[in-house]
């Protein structure tokens, strides 16, 4: 499993005082699935929750948020797209400066097979593709205003703005 490794990094990254008591951030799978078909692809996924546990966080709560959502852009954007339910939390307050917060994030990893001959596998982990909702991609190749909005149907295309 490389996503929760890759969490962990990331949250390191951002607040180096849980990369310098690493038994602050714990990290655990819960309630997971393999899928696999009944075809000649060998691979498999699965699908799991990541129990994420910051103990004795003393940060602003939604600085740990801001992490995990700017990794899922990466690592599993299909959980930030509309209509999706997001990911549950919990927080116990310590006192004024003080909580522990769990997050669970429903993830999934999809896992090639290759045949490598004389009984030997080679397993790999796919990358989600980056970014696979890309915020920069252009409308239309050219620069310039838009002077009009067309639609294609299955009749002629027609003009809906002018």
């Amino acid at each position: 499993m490389k996503k929760p490794a890759s969490l962990r990094n990331a949250i390191a990254a951002l607040l180096p005082d849980m990369a310098r008591d690493p038994d602050r951030l714990a990290m655990w799978v819960e309630r997971g699935n393999v899928r696999a078909a009944s075809n000649r692809q060998q691979g498999f996924s699965w699908e799991y929750d990541l129990i994420v546990y910051a103990e004795n966080f003393t940060h602003d709560p939604a600085l740990l948020f801001f992490i995990v959502t700017r990794w899922l852009r990466t690592q599993q954007p299909d959980l930030l797209t509309a209509n999706t339910p997001g990911f549950p939390f919990e927080v116990d307050v310590i006192d004024v400066k003080t909580v522990d917060v769990k997050i669970t994030l429903p993830l999934r990893e999809i896992i090639t097979a290759a045949d490598q001959g004389d009984g030997k596998w080679q397993l790999a982990i796919v990358d989600e593709p980056d970014p696979l909702f890309p915020d920069d991609a252009p409308l239309r190749d050219y620069e310039g205003p838009i002077t009009s909005i067309w639609v294609r149907g299955d009749d002629d295309p027609f003009q809906v703005a002018p």
